[in-house]
């Protein structure tokens, strides 16, 4: 049964884009996974964050490809500052990627679901696509060099791999919570008092799954 990931990117407007998002996908279909994007694989007439809420919610896991948008030809970060702490910065000759690629990692991250994020090369690192603010490496990808090479590459196969086990495991520990059935009789197995904690449930439900395989 394949497993719904939401697949977070700006929409492409060149040739090198689309091919990219489209290896990007068929890796994650690949790998066993149900890659869902509004207003590609889901459409409603609801407000969109109403409707990526639900389909994040659906999911287990989230990859983000946060492609070129806009183009700064000329232009200047914080001009004019004169606070203490401040410095004026140039951001000529860089992109700005969709602002979708900031809100929808967000709202997976508040959840604690596992989130890979891609970055083109260019595109400002500010927000949640600054490098440690997600606290995992977020890889920078270069669409004039070979797409192909890239995804044969030790740097995508390996980030695609540590994400897919984590998603597992998250879509496993999403299942447990799920089952007040369950438990309750890991509960009843390990402690007569009705205090115990979610996690520690979670940890000896984990513990009996790894000791049988």
């Amino acid at each position: 049964m394949e497993i719904p990931v939401f697949l977070s990117y700006a929409k492409p407007f060149n040739q090198k884009q689309t091919k990219f998002i489209l290896k990007v996908a068929g890796h994650l279909v690949e790998n066993g996974f149900k890659p869902r994007t509004l207003g590609i694989t889901d459409n409603s007439t609801s407000a969109p964050l109403i409707k990526i809420r639900e389909i994040i919610n659906e999911s287990h896991g989230l990859l983000s490809v946060a492609f070129r948008r806009s183009f700064i030809e000329k232009g200047v970060g914080k001009p004019n500052t004169n606070l203490t702490g401040h410095t004026q910065y140039d951001i000529s000759q860089k992109w700005i990627t969709s602002p979708y690629c900031q809100i929808e990692p967000s709202m997976a991250f508040q959840i604690d679901m596992p989130i890979l994020i891609f970055r083109e090369k260019g595109v400002i690192d500010d927000g949640i696509l600054e490098k440690g603010v997600v606290g995992s490496y977020m890889p920078e990808f270069d669409l004039d060099s070979s797409i192909d090479q890239y995804f044969k590459s030790s740097e995508w196969n390996q980030l695609l791999a540590e994400w897919k086990e984590s998603v597992l495991e998250y879509k496993r520990w999403k299942q447990f919570k799920s089952d007040v059935l369950v438990r309750h009789i890991i509960s009843c197995c390990i402690c007569e008092e009705k205090g115990i904690t979610f996690d520690h449930l979670y940890k000896a439900f984990k513990m009996s799954i790894d000791r049988e395989g």
